[in-house]
């Protein structure tokens, strides 16, 4: 991109106050790295928080993370790698700091999950970006059977930001998949029910599923979507989402907020059984400052955990950003492990 020279860079004051509050922390943070060359939008306008792609190292908090970061993005479905080295108030840049870090450090890595699942377990593989069917070189872990939702086409489809494998008991085998947010005010949506107008009243509806699931669709004609795919039908005979409860909703659970949760759920339950686990879980990281916009003050966790089963509340589980810090400010021994950790903290940990 062009920089414009005589353009004086501007605070960007977009969003809601948590938005806000974390660019004005990442402006702050590249004044402090020296930073003078600011990077730009799209629309062309300087922006404090935007580095340029010369710079872009000053994004990670090692040279490691970055090149692995190049490295994933040369070899993989992994997003907008334009964004990831510029922009201080992605999530993914974000996600990659710290789980690059403990994909290159097995022994912390261990550690960490082993106090945040309540039980020893040795990480065997972490994933960032991960694909179904795209992950197949992990000892003890072979898949044998299409682990994906049905979604995948090119660069679409249903991932997760990180899977992590791992055993415990004896080489017993589990999954963990999570979904990092910092920024976001909300979870995707359900694009039929933001898209397609005719059907907006029968997804409110009570009568949701009789309408739009039970009801057989005649070829090209899906009024929902997901029936294109496999969700409703791994909904169905799922042991973490009780189909039961989704079928009783006064309306379509899935077409607001609930519909990434819902996604994702299902993913690492597909990931298990196509590579015989014997456990796995769904998580969700994300700052307590941001859980007024992206959990609407609770109310998003409190309905979805209303669909599932008992299996699956106990699979599910929502933690902050700042219960991980503290995890790991508890066990860091290692000199290059504090200053990783001390760095992360100084650009994330915003309070």
């Amino acid at each position: 991109m062009e920089i414009r020279i005589n353009e004086k860079p501007k605070l960007y004051e977009v969003g809601n106050l948590w938005q806000k509050k974390v660019y004005q922390h990442m402006a702050l943070f590249l004044y402090k790295k020296n930073v003078k060359n600011f990077g730009q939008s799209f629309a062309g306008t300087q922006y404090k928080h935007l580095l340029t792609e010369k710079e872009s190292e000053k994004n990670f908090i090692n040279d490691d993370i970055y090149r692995a970061t190049i490295e994933r993005f040369n070899n993989h479905k992994a997003g907008d790698l334009h964004r990831i080295l510029t922009n201080t108030a992605a999530s993914q840049t974000y996600c990659f700091n710290l789980f690059i870090y403990l994909k290159q450090d097995s022994s912390l890595a261990d550690k960490l999950f082993s106090n945040l699942l309540g039980k020893e377990i040795k990480v065997k593989h972490l994933e960032p970006e991960f694909t179904p069917n795209q992950c197949d070189k992990i000892s003890g872990f072979e898949r044998k059977d299409d682990e994906s939702i049905g979604d995948q086409n090119g660069n679409m489809g249903t991932d997760a930001d990180i899977a992590i494998f791992y055993t415990y008991d004896n080489n017993k085998k589990g999954v963990l998949l999570i979904e990092f947010k910092f920024i976001e005010h909300e979870f995707s949506v359900c694009t039929s029910f933001k898209n397609k107008e005719k059907i907006k009243l029968s997804c409110k509806s009570e009568t949701f599923y009789i309408d739009l699931i039970d009801k057989k669709v005649e070829k090209k004609d899906y009024s929902c979507g997901y029936k294109k795919y496999f969700n409703w039908r791994l909904t169905q005979k799922s042991e973490v989402i009780s189909n039961n409860k989704v079928k009783l909703s006064s309306s379509c659970p899935f077409r607001l907020g609930l519909n990434q949760l819902w996604r994702n759920m299902l993913l690492a339950e597909q990931v298990s059984n196509a590579r015989s686990c014997d456990e796995f879980s769904f998580w969700v990281l994300s700052p307590r400052a941001n859980d007024k916009y992206l959990w609407e003050e609770g109310k998003i966790e409190k309905q979805f955990r209303e669909i599932l089963t008992e299996k699956g509340n106990n699979n599910f589980q929502k933690f902050h950003f700042e219960t991980i810090f503290d995890n790991l400010k508890a066990i860091v021994i290692e000199e290059n492990d504090k200053n990783w950790l001390n760095e992360l903290e100084l650009k994330y940990r915003i309070e």
